[in-house]
């Protein structure tokens, strides 16, 4: 039996500043709670997925946060990051764009609702129409007479 473990292998393989997996990013805006503007997550490769990672805003712009749990005694841990400051890098600036691409997803679903509420709608005219019908004066004859048969 084989023995991988990596601790045995404290070699890193260089990545010559190409990115060795593809990035999938997938970034949720949310509204802003302090500094924290969005959650994400990263499917390297398309075969491992990672997930809780934080974009916050800072006094020299936006930044990521990696994935982290608490631990008993009430501290934040890193569950994962990246090993290289070359794939930390490349991590951070795919997250980041991938931010700035969800922001101008909403701008535009937001104007492109706010072109859509100025047109007339079928609710709204339904609407409009029950308010005309309600204000016509019944008319006695139908009314005392019935339905006919």
């Amino acid at each position: 039996m084989s023995n991988n473990n990596t601790a045995a292998n404290p070699t890193v393989p260089e990545t010559n500043g190409d990115l060795p997996f593809k990035l999938d990013v997938r970034v949720r805006p949310i509204a802003p709670m302090g500094n924290l503007l969005a959650y994400a997550n990263v499917t390297i490769g398309g075969c491992f997925k990672i997930d809780g990672f934080r974009i916050c805003s800072g006094e020299k712009g936006l930044y990521v946060n990696m994935p982290s749990t608490q631990d008993n005694k009430g501290n934040w841990r890193d569950v994962c990051w990246p090993v290289t400051a070359d794939f930390r890098r490349q991590l951070n600036e795919a997250l980041i764009e991938g931010y700035g691409a969800a922001i101008e997803n909403l701008q535009a679903t937001l104007e492109a609702t706010k072109g859509a509420a100025e047109k007339p709608s079928l609710t709204g005219a339904l609407k409009e129409n029950a308010g005309k019908v309600k204000s016509q004066p019944v008319k006695a004859a139908a009314a005392k007479d019935g339905p006919s048969r």
